[in-house]
């Protein structure tokens, strides 16, 4: 695995890859590079596992969303517009005209709209647990899904975000948790300016005008896979998957199949192009 940071207008992003040459050598010698965006309050780590396979046939960049991991915050109030748009910013910044698309959750959304504010230009579009609201979920959120924590003398907001994470994936180990709380407090303690962008944007106008995306993935065992069938119905796809057991993290804890699911949905569009 490695990484690096590029120098945007709003400050640095931070990006993990893996291969044995230079990313730009890589991309030079045609795979198609894969944009991968991850889900909030996270960061790029969730895909470190499965960067190495994901080099066998592609050019995996995945980013870490402003304000989230080792990327800078942004301005207040971006909006999807701007949180799409930086995948766009990291394929420009290595010439990747047609990349691949991917994204987690937040990311799904942020993948989603991409797409829709290039029409046509990725080459696919792959969309792992996409979050569609309803206007009563929508508002609860809005209202008190995450609210920001504040460092104390006692060190009680360490235990506050441990039970949150805790609460999310009750299945967790504590190495698991302790890493996920890694992310938590890199973002910050307002951890929820992406969140609040997505609940905030109608994902209807996305879909409407991304077109069709290659996959919708999720997993038995994810904690919006109840979101799935939603989106089936919203979002125009060429394929939809339910992989049995998988959780949030399939990338993470089973990196052979996520790698193997993917690689079955980019290679034959590459040699459909060749």
């Amino acid at each position: 695995m490695k990484g690096g940071y590029l120098s945007a207008p709003w400050g640095a992003v931070h990006f993990l890859t893996a291969g044995e040459t230079p990313l730009a050598t890589r991309l030079a010698t045609g795979l198609p590079a894969l944009v991968m965006l991850h889900q909030s309050p996270l960061s790029a780590r969730r895909y470190r596992r499965a960067l190495e396979g994901l080099a066998e046939f592609c050019v995996p960049i995945a980013v870490d969303t402003p304000g989230y991991g080792e990327s800078d915050p942004p301005p207040e109030g971006w909006t999807v517009d701007d949180y799409a748009d930086v995948a766009w910013f990291v394929a420009d910044a290595f010439g990747a005209h047609n990349p691949w698309l991917f994204g987690r959750a937040t990311g799904a959304v942020f993948a989603l709209h991409a797409a829709a504010r290039r029409p046509g230009v990725a080459k696919g579009v792959v969309l792992h647990g996409v979050p569609v609201y309803t206007e009563d979920e929508r508002a609860d959120r809005l209202a008190s899904f995450a609210p920001p924590w504040a460092a104390t003398a006692d060190g009680a907001h360490l235990t506050w975000i441990w039970n949150r994470v805790l609460s999310e994936y009750p299945w967790a180990d504590p190495d698991f948790v302790t890493d996920l709380v890694r992310d938590y407090l890199h973002a910050g303690s307002d951890f929820a300016p992406s969140y609040r962008a997505i609940w905030w944007h109608d994902l209807r106008d996305s879909a409407e005008a991304a077109g069709e995306v290659a996959l919708l993935l999720a997993g038995s065992a994810d904690r919006i896979g109840f979101m799935h069938a939603r989106a089936v119905e919203l979002i125009k796809h060429r394929s939809a998957v339910v992989v049995p057991g998988a959780t949030d993290f399939f990338a993470e804890q089973d990196p052979e199949a996520f790698c193997r699911v993917l690689r079955e949905v980019i290679e034959p569009m590459g040699a459909m192009n060749a």
